[in-house]
């Protein structure tokens, strides 16, 4: 694999990677009992509130797992919808994850993980895309 493929592997994985994440989020959010099986809660079972608030955030993992695969399309044109997603999305949802650790949610550490090393691999993304960007110039 040249040089040039390798940077644009490593500049789309994350997308694909975000891509997936969010589809999958979707669903849970969609169905409260696949959310209870991703977030290790198996009992879940939220109230008419809850489902509305799952709700909201199933239309906005929709609307980001969109988004992230129109930039997919363009990555190095488009490189600033994966320091979005890396900040505020991503290191809110590290910083959310570990909040719920000092009080004892059940979320398992796995969240925990991808969160970290998706927002890792997106600010990579977005920095071997401007660089690559810089040297086309």
């Amino acid at each position: 694999m040249d040089e040039q493929k390798k940077k644009m592997f490593l500049i789309k994985l994350p997308y694909w990677i975000g891509i997936g994440a969010d589809a999958l989020w979707f669903i849970g959010l969609m169905f409260p009992s696949v959310y209870g099986a991703l977030s290790g809660n198996p009992d879940f079972a939220p109230d008419f509130e809850t489902r509305q608030i799952m709700g909201i955030a199933c239309s906005l993992m929709a609307g980001w797992t969109c988004l992230l695969i129109w930039a997919v399309k363009e990555p190095i044109r488009r490189r600033f919808v994966g320091l979005l997603t890396a900040i505020p999305v991503l290191s809110g949802m590290t910083a959310v994850t570990v909040s719920g650790f000092f009080v004892g949610s059940p979320s398992p550490s796995w969240i925990l993980i991808k969160s970290t090393i998706l927002l890792a691999l997106m600010i990579n993304s977005y920095r071997l895309a401007g660089k690559m960007e810089s040297e086309n110039k």
